[in-house]
C-alpha cells in the first residue's frame, strides 16, 4: 500500500497531465467548421424585424445583428428559406425568452408564457425546443414574436434565436453541436473526473485514518464545481437534460460557489493581515450565495437578474484577492506555499470573463477555462507530493503508534520487575504470622498496585493525578514493608487537580529507593509534592539519598531508558516536560511540569 499507490497516483497524475497539454493544443484549432449532418438543415428566416408593430421594420440577413439595447422587444415578419413538409420538426434556442409563431396570420405555437412554470422563477430556462408544423411553403408569411426575459441578455437572447433555427431531427442537432463544442464538454468531464478521483482517493486516505487538512478537499470541490459550470454549455446541456429551470439555478450556484472554494482553499495557505481580507471575500460571496438562494427560493429575484451584482462582486473579490496573494507570495519563505499561491494565480485569469460580461468580445468563460486548465495542470505536482507526503506520514505515525504501545507496556512490566514481586510477597508472608491486619493490607496494596500497572497498558490517555498518587503510594507501601524505617516518605501535595500521562511520577519514584534512599546504611527520605503556577504545575520527587554525577555515564542499573520514554510522553502532551538535577552524596531531584493547556482538567 504504502508503495504502489503513491506510484499508481503519479502515473495517472503524468497522464492527465499529458491529455491538459494535448487538449490545449487542440483546442486552439478551429471547430466551427464541421457540415451540418444529413438529416440536420440550418434554416434562415428572411425578411424583417421591428421593436412594436408601430417601430420602423428593419432588413433581416444572414449577417444581421440584432442590438438588443435598441430593441427591447422583437418582431418578426417574413418566412422561413426553406419549404416544411408536414409533420417536419423546426428546433428553436430560446435562451431565457418568450416565444410565439404565427403562421399567415394565425397564432400556432406559443413557449414560456406567465403560468407555464413555476412561480419562483420567471424564466423557463435556457433550452433547445423543437415543434412539429404543417406544411409551410415559401410563399406562407410567418411572424414570431420574442420577449426577453432579463435585460441584462437581450442581444445574446436574439442573435441566439436568429442564427440558430434548424430543421430535422433533435439527435442530429446533438451530434452536431457536440462535433462543435467538443473540446469544451471534454474538458468539462475531465475535470469533474479529475476531482472525483481526486476526493476519493482523499476519502480513501481518510477511512485509511491518514491526517489531512481540509485543503485538498476544497481543491477537489473547487475542481468538481468548476467542471459541472464548465459542462452547462446552454448550446447542448437541454438536449441532454431538458429541465431548463434546473440548469439555470445550476449555473448561478456553480458560477458563485466556485471562487468561494477557491478563498478557502488559498486561505489554508495565507497567512498575517492577508488571512483576514481573504475571510472577507469569502463571508461576501458566501452571504451573495444564501441571498441568491432566498430570493430564488421565494420567487422575489432570479438568479439571472442577479447577474451583474454578481460579476462586480467577483471583479472586485478577484482583486482584493489576487493582490492578497502577491503580498503573501512575497512575505512567505516557504518554496511549496509559493508554488501553490503562483498557481492560483492563472485562476484570476477569470477576471477577464467580468470584463467580457459587460462588453461581450468573445465566448463569456473563455477566460475562466484558459486560466483554471493551467491552474490545475501545475496542482498536479502538488497533489501528487501531498498524498506521497501524507501516506509516508500515515506510515510513520502508525510506526510512532506501535513504538509508543510498545513503549508502554514495557514500562508497565518494568515496574512488575520479578525481584520486586518476591520481596513484596515474601514481607507479605511474614506479616501473615506476626501481624494479619497489616497483612491484609499489603495484599489490597499488592493488588491496586498490580492493577495501576495493567490499567496503563490499556489506554494511553492521561490519567487524574490523584490516581498516578495512589499508585505510587501503593508502592511505596509495598517497600516500607521490605525496608521499614530506613524508607521515609513526605507528601507536600498543594495541587492536584490536573492530568498526567500513566506510569510518569512512578519510574522517577522507584529509582529515587531503589538508587537514592536505600543505598545509604541509615536510609532517607523521599518527598513528593506539587504545587501550581500561573502557566503550569510542578510535580518534584526528590530524595536525600547518594545522588549521582549527571556528566558521568552511570552503571548501576538505574532505569535510564524509562525515563527517557518518561521524557518522550510528557513532551508529547503539549510540550512538558522534566529535568533530573543530582549531586553525589547529596540527592537527587526530579521536576516533571505540565503545561495547563495541555493536560489541566
Amino acid at each position: 500500500m504504502k508503495r504502489h499507490l503513491p506510484l499508481l497516483i503519479s502515473v495517472l497524475l503524468c497522464t492527465i497531465s499529458l491529455l491538459s497539454v494535448m487538449l490545449l493544443i487542440y483546442s486552439i484549432q478551429e471547430e466551427n467548421n464541421y457540415k451540418n449532418p444529413e438529416n440536420l438543415t440550418s434554416v434562415q428566416f428572411i425578411g424583417t424585424y421591428q421593436a412594436s408593430p408601430s417601430d420602423l421594420p428593419r432588413d433581416l440577413t444572414s449577417e444581421t445583428y440584432i442590438n438588443g439595447a435598441e430593441v427591447p422587444s422583437l418582431i418578426l415578419t417574413g418566412h422561413f428559406d426553406h419549404e416544411i413538409q408536414d409533420n417536419e420538426q423546426l428546433l428553436f434556442r430560446l435562451n431565457n425568452v418568450r416565444f410565439k409563431i404565427y403562421i399567415n396570420g394565425r397564432e400556432y405555437f406559443s413557449y414560456g408564457e406567465k403560468g407555464t412554470y413555476p412561480s419562483f422563477v420567471k424564466s423557463p430556462g435556457n433550452i433547445w425546443i423543437g415543434v412539429m408544423f404543417p406544411h409551410i411553403t415559401l410563399q406562407d408569411e410567418i411572424k414570431i414574436e420574442l420577449s426577453s426575459i432579463y435585460h441584462n441578455n437581450l442581444s445574446i437572447s436574439y442573435n441566439n434565436f436568429y442564427h440558430q433555427i434548424y430543421k430535422g431531427d433533435s439527435g442530429a442537432l446533438f451530434q452536431f453541436l457536440l462535433k462543435n463544442n467538443f473540446t469544451k464538454i471534454f474538458l468539462g468531464f475531465f475535470v469533474v473526473l479529475f476531482g472525483m478521483m481526486l476526493l476519493g482517493a482523499l476519502m480513501l486516505l481518510k477511512i485509511l485514518k491518514t491526517p489531512i487538512s481540509p485543503a485538498p478537499f476544497y481543491l477537489a470541490f473547487f475542481t468538481i464545481v468548476s467542471g459541472i459550470w464548465v459542462l452547462i454549455d446552454f448550446n447542448l446541456i437541454s438536449l441532454i437534460i431538458p429541465y431548463g429551470l434546473f440548469t439555470n439555478i445550476l449555473d448561478v450556484i456553480c458560477l458563485s460557489l466556485a471562487p468561494l472554494l477557491l478563498v478557502l482553499y488559498m486561505l489554508n495557505f495565507v497567512t498575517g493581515n492577508a488571512r483576514y481580507f481573504l475571510f472577507a471575500v469569502a463571508y461576501s460571496l458566501l452571504g451573495f450565495l444564501l441571498f441568491f438562494i432566498l430570493t430564488q427560493g421565494c420567487g422575489i429575484l432570479d438568479g439571472y437578474e442577479l447577474l451583474t451584482p454578481l460579476c462586480i462582486l467577483l471583479g472586485i473579490s478577484s482583486i482584493v484577492a489576487f493582490f492578497c496573494l502577491l503580498h503573501e507570495i512575497r512575505h512567505n519563505s516557504n518554496k511549496t506555499t509559493r508554488f501553490i499561491l503562483q498557481s492560483c494565480c492563472l485562476c484570476f485569469l477569470g477576471a477577464g470573463d467580468v470584463v467580457n460580461y459587460f462588453l461581450q468580445i468573445i465566448p463569456f468563460n473563455i477566460w475562466f477555462i484558459t486560466g483554471f486548465l493551467l491552474f490545475m495542470i501545475t496542482q498536479f505536482i502538488f497533489v501528487v507530493r501531498y498524498l506521497n507526503k501524507s501516506i509516508n506520514n500515515a506510515y510513520l505515525t502508525r510506526q510512532l503508534e506501535s513504538e509508543l504501545a510498545q513503549s508502554r507496556i514495557a514500562i508497565a512490566l518494568s515496574q512488575i520487575q520479578p525481584h520486586f514481586l518476591y520481596n513484596s510477597l515474601t514481607a507479605i508472608k511474614q506479616l501473615c504470622a506476626i501481624d494479619p491486619i497489616r497483612a491484609e493490607k499489603a495484599v489490597g496494596d499488592f493488588a491496586s498496585f498490580l492493577r495501576g500497572n495493567l490499567d496503563s497498558l490499556s489506554s494511553s490517555a492521561p490519567i487524574p493525578f490523584e490516581k498516578e498518587l495512589n499508585h505510587i503510594k501503593n508502592y511505596l507501601s509495598l517497600e516500607q514493608l521490605r525496608f521499614g524505617r530506613r524508607l521515609r516518605i513526605v507528601y507536600d501535595i498543594h495541587a492536584n487537580g490536573f492530568l498526567i500521562p500513566s506510569l510518569t511520577v512512578q519510574p522517577l519514584v522507584e529509582n529515587s529507593v531503589r538508587y537514592g534512599v536505600t543505598k545509604k546504611i541509615n536510609g532517607g527520605t523521599v518527598t513528593i509534592s506539587t504545587k501550581e503556577t500561573e502557566n503550569a504545575f510542578i510535580v518534584t520527587i526528590s530524595d536525600d539519598g547518594i545522588g549521582f554525577d549527571p556528566y558521568k555515564k552511570q552503571d548501576d542499573g538505574r532505569t535510564h531508558i524509562g525515563i527517557e520514554n518518561v521524557r518522550k510522553r510528557l513532551y508529547s502532551q503539549g510540550g512538558s516536560h522534566l529535568s533530573i538535577t543530582s549531586i553525589p552524596k547529596e540527592g537527587t531531584t526530579a521536576v516533571i511540569t505540565i503545561y495547563k493547556g495541555a493536560t489541566e482538567k
